[in-house]
């Protein structure tokens, strides 16, 4: 059955909200990444950002008058959220692409993941899918998942995902394995618990609790040469979210948001809004001192097809079981 769990998220109290909400109301729209279409071949959005200089007064009133507006927005974007009380499910992919890949060239999603966050609590839930689960990925084509964004960009992952799920999805986010390592290196790294004994020696990942930067992150997200295989990456993937989830709680985390956004509109392809993401960085970050986030993962039983390739046949009763208490 799909393992769930529960990982507590702590972080400094008090200064945080204060400061990152600070930030944004400070800032004009211009800072806030802005809806961009891309080209039908991606078949993706990538929010961009830009930084506009403000010239500096000591005039009290117009410090006031040009707080009025981003505050207003920031508001009026949490109210609207709060009051729906829906949640929000988000489909995040991480694929293999890098930039010496041919232009065209097929590409798998490495990583898939539903994240559920109710916006007025702070709740959050991952789930995650197995890249070798056997599904179909297109009517009457049987293939393992981590192929549908291969046959057809996301909007091919999302239908495939929703039919594994009954989860409609809102949005979604994809990174590379570049755009990872840069968003980790621009977050100062990120500690993590990397056991002993687990990766290849000629690694040197350490022992215990290490500070990992990009690089290195990516390896640990990525390693399967463990007894538990994909199951064991999976929660290692599990553990990194939750852990960048505390790193964006730290007081001096605050002073690389500039950075951070700049990374992420150069490497972070989404079709999430402007009055989603200031609610969604709420939850995720200002109230994630009080919350916990659980996680689960699907399942299945290693098969070997008429070809000889290996998959992972979903565990259906199993599975069902996660999915009704990941839907709640």
């Amino acid at each position: 059955m799909g393992s769930a769990g529960t990982v507590e998220t702590t972080g400094s109290p008090g200064f945080v909200p204060t400061a990152f909400e600070g930030l944004v109301a400070q800032g004009d729209s211009s800072t806030i990444p802005a809806h961009e279409t891309r080209g039908p071949a991606n078949k993706t959005t990538k929010d961009l950002a830009s930084s506009r200089s403000r010239k500096p007064t000591t005039e009290a009133k117009d410090q006031s008058a040009r707080k009025a507006a981003p505050e207003a927005r920031l508001e009026a974007s949490k109210d609207a959220e709060e009051a729906s009380g829906e949640p929000l499910d988000v489909l995040v992919l991480g694929v293999d692409r890098r930039p010496s890949s041919a232009e065209g060239a097929s590409t798998r999603s490495d990583t898939m993941m539903l994240v559920r966050v109710i916006p007025a609590t702070g709740e959050v839930k991952l789930l995650s899918v197995p890249r070798d689960l056997y599904v179909e990925v297109e009517p009457g084509e049987k293939d393992r998942i981590n192929t549908a964004y291969a046959y057809g960009g996301v909007d091919q992952a999302r239908t495939v995902m929703e039919d594994l799920t009954g989860v409609d999805i809102d949005n979604h986010v994809i990174v590379d394995f570049e755009g990872f390592e840069k968003l980790i290196d621009a977050m100062g790294r990120v500690r993590v618990d990397v056991g002993t004994g687990v990766f290849p020696e000629h690694w040197n990942m350490g022992e215990g609790f290490e500070r990992l930067n990009g690089y290195k992150a990516l390896k640990y997200a990525r390693y399967r040469g463990t007894p538990g295989a994909d199951l064991d990456r999976i929660d290692h993937q599990q553990k990194l979210l939750a852990a960048l989830r505390r790193q964006a709680l730290r007081w001096d985390t605050v002073t690389k948001i500039p950075g951070i956004i700049k990374v992420a509109n150069e490497n972070v392809n989404t079709d999430l809004g402007v009055l989603q993401v200031i609610p969604l960085a709420r939850a995720l970050v200002l109230n994630g001192e009080d919350n916990k986030m659980t996680t689960a993962a699907l399942e299945g039983h290693p098969t070997s097809l008429s070809d000889g390739e290996q998959v992972l046949m979903p565990d259906e009763e199993a599975n069902e079981a996660v999915l009704q208490e990941f839907r709640q």
